[in-house]
C-alpha cells in the first residue's frame, strides 16, 4: 500500500474507515439482538461462496456470494448484512497455483478495502429496501416489498461499482467513464444471481435455515457447471493458440503475428462497441486468420524477394483455404467466413470475392486494419519495419479504399486517446 500514490492510498483508508465503522456498529448490534449464531451461519455461507468464486478476464472473479448477501439485505438490518457480506471478503480462502491464499498470507490492504466497499453497498443497498418498502408497500412477493428489492439491488450494483472503478481509475491514472465501461460487465453477474437471494430469503423466513441449505446446493452446482464451462472454453483458446504456433513455426517472419493481430482486433472491436461473443469470434478469427498458409509452400512464403505474379496468386489463395479447412467445423463457422473475407477491400478491389463495403463482415473489416498494421510495423523478408506512425498516415490514406472508413476512425481514435492499449501486447 505505501508504494501506490498518495491519493490511492487516502482513497483507499476512507474506505477502509467508513467500512470499519460500519462493520464496529454492526457487530455492537449483533451482541446487543443476542444474534451471533444465526449471522454466523451466514457469514459462513458467505465465506464458502467467496472461497468458490470463479476467475475470469481481467483479474476479476464471478462469486454466488451476493445471492447470499441480498437475502442478508432483506431479512436483517442494513448494519447486520453489511457484516455478513464483509466476513466473506475477509476471511474467503483462495486456492490458485498450488497454493492456499488466505487472510494470513495475502494483502491485508486489498482485503480490507473490498470488505470496506461490501460494508458500504450492503448498507445503503438496506436503507435502499427500506425506503422502496414505505414509498410502495402493498406490492410484495411473500413478505418482501418488490420496489424495495429493486431498490436494493440497484443500489447495491451502483455503489459497489463505483467505488471500486474510482479506486480503478486512481490507480491507472485513467478516465472514471473508461474504469466504468471496463467493469460493466458485473452488472449481469449480478442480476443474474439476484433472483437466487431473494428464494433464499423467502424459504428462510417461512422455512428457517435448513432451507437455505437446501438453495445453497443449487447454487455450488450451478457454480461447478460454469466452472467446466470455462475450463472447456480455455481449453478450446489453448488449441487454437497452439494451431496458431504452427502456423508461426512454418512462417518464422510472422513468428508472433497472429497473437499481435487478436490483439490489435479486440482492443478495435471493443472500442466499436462489440461485446461477449462477438470478440470471443474475432480474437479466434485474427489468431487462424493466417492458417490457409499451411497449404502454401514454404519457399513461396519465406522468398525473400518480390513475388512473382504466380506466387502473388497462389498467396492468395490463404484465404479461401483457410476458410475451407474451418468451415466444416461447427463451431468455426462464423470464424471461417471473416477469415475468408479478411483481404477483401472495401472499394471491392480484394480477392477472393471482390465485396465491398457492407457485404464485408465487420469483423473481417477490423482484422483488415488489425493485420496491415502488424504487418507494415515488422519487419518482413523484403523490407523493415515501418514506424507507427508513417503506418497509421498509410491506413489513413486507405480510408474508404483499402479499409472500411468507421474501422480507420476507430483506429485512429485509439492510437490518439490511448495507445499504449493498442500497442502493448501482452
Amino acid at each position: 500500500m505505501l508504494k501506490l500514490p498518495l491519493k490511492v492510498r487516502l482513497y483507499t483508508l476512507l474506505i477502509i474507515c467508513i467500512g470499519a465503522t460500519i462493520f464496529i456498529s454492526g457487530i455492537q448490534m449483533i451482541i446487543a439482538s443476542n444474534m451471533i449464531y444465526p449471522v454466523l451461519f451466514f457469514c459462513m455461507l458467505c465465506i464458502v461462496s467467496e472461497s468458490l468464486a470463479i476467475p475470469v478476464e481481467n483479474s476479476s472473479y464471478i462469486s454466488v456470494s451476493f445471492a447470499i448477501g441480498l437475502m442478508s439485505i432483506l431479512v436483517y438490518h442494513p448494519l447486520i448484512s453489511a457484516v455478513i457480506m464483509s466476513m466473506g471478503i475477509l476471511f474467503y480462502i483462495e486456492y490458485k497455483n498450488g497454493k492456499y491464499n488466505h487472510i494470513f498470507n495475502t494483502s491485508i490492504y486489498k482485503r480490507m478495502f473490498t470488505s470496506g466497499t461490501y460494508c458500504i453497498s450492503a448498507t445503503l443497498a438496506g436503507y435502499g429496501y427500506l425506503l422502496g418498502k414505505n414509498l410502495v408497500s402493498y406490492i410484495t412477493l411473500s413478505s418482501f416489498n418488490i420496489l424495495g428489492i429493486v431498490f436494493a439491488t440497484l443500489t447495491f450494483i451502483v455503489t459497489n461499482i463505483i467505488t471500486c472503478t474510482i479506486l480503478f481509475s486512481l490507480i491507472e491514472n485513467k478516465s472514471f467513464i473508461e474504469m466504468l465501461y471496463k467493469n460493466t460487465w458485473i452488472i449481469k453477474n449480478f442480476f443474474a444471481i439476484a433472483p437466487l437471494g431473494i428464494f433464499m430469503a423467502i424459504a428462510y423466513t417461512n422455512y428457517g435455515w435448513f432451507a437455505v441449505l437446501l438453495f445453497f446446493g443449487p447454487l455450488l452446482l450451478a457454480r461447478y457447471s460454469f466452472k467446466l464451462y470455462l475450463d472447456m472454453r480455455n481449453i478450446y483458446f489453448e488449441t487454437i493458440k497452439a494451431l496458431s504456433n504452427a502456423i508461426d513455426a512454418k512462417d518464422h517472419y510472422t513468428n508472433g503475428h497472429s497473437h499481435r493481430v487478436a490483439h490489435y482486433s479486440e482492443v478495435i472491436a471493443r472500442k466499436m462497441g462489440l461485446t461477449g461473443k462477438s470478440i470471443d469470434i474475432i480474437k479466434t478469427a485474427a489468431i487462424l486468420h493466417d492458417i490457409g498458409k499451411i497449404g502454401i509452400e514454404d519457399h513461396i512464403l519465406n522468398k525473400p524477394s518480390h513475388l512473382t505474379d504466380n506466387e502473388f496468386y497462389l498467396i492468395k489463395q490463404h484465404p479461401s483455404i483457410g476458410a475451407k479447412i474451418l468451415e466444416d467445423v461447427d463451431f468455426l463457422g462464423e470464424v471461417s467466413r471473416i477469415i475468408k473475407s479478411h483481404h477483401e477491400r472495401y472499394d471491392g478491389k480484394g480477392y477472393p470475392n471482390g465485396l465491398k463495403e457492407g457485404e464485408i463482415p465487420i469483423e473481417a473489416s477490423i482484422l483488415a486494419v488489425a493485420d496491415a498494421f502488424d504487418a507494415m510495423t515488422s519487419n518482413r523478408p523484403y523490407r523493415k519495419a515501418m514506424t507507427f506512425n508513417a503506418a497509421i498516415n498509410i491506413i489513413d490514406g486507405e480510408s474508404g479504399k483499402q479499409f472500411n472508413p468507421i474501422v480507420v476512425k476507430t483506429f485512429k481514435d485509439i492510437m490518439k486517446e490511448n495507445r499504449e492499449m493498442l500497442i502493448n501486447v501482452s
